[in-house]
């Protein structure tokens, strides 16, 4: 075995605990953090962002997470959800695979496209968080897609051609990851926490439902499913639920039933 890939091995049995840990928590309520150690220990991101799109080509944030600035990766998310979605370059075959009838195999990652952004959607999503490089991975579902962002600032840099080719490697497995657990997360109303009750408690019963299959990984669609109600009503208890709770987005509804005392 020659020393490069011996050097593979080694960081792969590096990475084997942190894998199994997001395979054991699949469906369960700490599936994002064990999600975000992996991809830190892997390639060492700064932000994360992970989107849902519909098969109408609706987007949805699922996870905002930045380390270091968790509100700003919260207002990031709304303003993308809000409308700047349609500016991102890989909007378009984000969408296209949200409308496909059957999920078909893309474990492929794009990397930042500069020069196809516009001048609003870098100063938004990039310029201010100070955020200098992006790697994305499209992951076509059953019903819709899901769209995992990876992000570099200038303390570490760009992702290097090494970080590249680890991401490359793990790509099969985050797209199995993200379709098992966002299609098939149940609900567990029965083990609403304290902090939980007492954040949706200005809530209808309806809303409170909703809130709680979004936090424990459910997008709008499976949400609406899962409560047999139109697409068009999910999003009314979702847009009656934020109000009442003065938030923006999901990111800002986990950081809420977080803090609630």
């Amino acid at each position: 075995m020659n020393k490069a890939a011996n050097t593979q091995l080694i960081e792969w049995g590096a990475l084997l605990p942190s894998v199994a840990a997001c395979i054991e928590a699949v469906e369960r309520d700490n599936f994002e953090s064990q999600l975000l150690a992996l991809l830190h220990q892997a390639v060492g991101i700064e932000q994360c962002m992970i989107f849902g799109c519909s098969t109408s080509g609706d987007i949805d944030c699922l996870l905002a997470a930045n380390h270091q600035l968790p509100r700003v990766a919260d207002r990031l998310a709304h303003l993308y959800v809000s409308g700047l979605f349609r500016q991102d370059p890989n909007y378009r075959q984000l969408s296209q695979l949200a409308g496909k009838q059957e999920p078909i195999t893309t474990d492929a990652l794009t990397t930042m496209q500069v020069e196809a952004m516009s001048p609003a959607y870098r100063s938004h999503l990039f310029a201010f968080p100070d955020l200098i490089d992006k790697v994305s991975l499209n992951v076509a579902a059953k019903e819709g897609a899901y769209y995992l962002n990876l992000y570099r600032g200038p303390q570490r840099g760009p992702f290097t051609a090494a970080n590249l080719d680890c991401l490359n490697s793990i790509a099969p497995l985050l797209t199995s990851l993200l379709r098992r657990h966002y299609s098939n997360a149940p609900a567990r109303p029965e083990q609403l926490s304290a902090r939980e009750a007492a954040a949706l408690a200005p809530l209808s019963e309806r809303e409170r439902q909703l809130c709680l299959y979004l936090l424990r990984g459910h997008t709008l669609k499976t949400a609406a499913a899962k409560l047999d109600v139109a697409f068009s009503t999910i999003e009314t208890y979702r847009k009656r639920a934020y109000a009442k709770l003065g938030i923006a987005s999901k990111a800002g509804l986990v950081a809420l039933c977080k803090a609630s005392r």
